[in-house]
């Protein structure tokens, strides 16, 4: 996870998309309502098409097996930061599943 965040920050999101499992699945909580993407297309897109100066810092990791929660600060250009519960799950060195919601 340290990687994906490091490339995520430094703007190589490209390289940070190849940690992910083809078949990804990401859960955006957004208000009361979910949004489920699927495959590294549709979770990757999402991460490209993030504003440029996106940062995503994590905190406060906690590995419980098969899954990492994080407490994420998200900071765009021009925008508060927002903070968020992140869940994600790494299996055979690849993030096969992000959940995101709002604290």
């Amino acid at each position: 996870m340290d990687q994906f965040f490091e490339l995520i920050n430094a703007g190589q999101r490209d390289d940070a998309l190849k940690l992910m499992d083809e078949r990804v699945e990401m859960r955006v909580h957004v208000g009361e309502n979910v949004r489920t993407l699927r495959g590294v297309e549709q979770v990757g897109g999402w991460f490209l098409r993030a504003d440029k100066g996106m940062r995503m810092i994590p905190a406060n990791e906690r590995d419980s097996g098969a899954n990492i929660e994080i407490d994420l600060m998200v900071m765009r250009p021009g925008v508060q930061s927002q903070h968020l519960d992140a869940t994600f799950r790494v299996e055979v060195g690849k993030i096969v599943a992000i959940n995101l919601a709002p604290r």
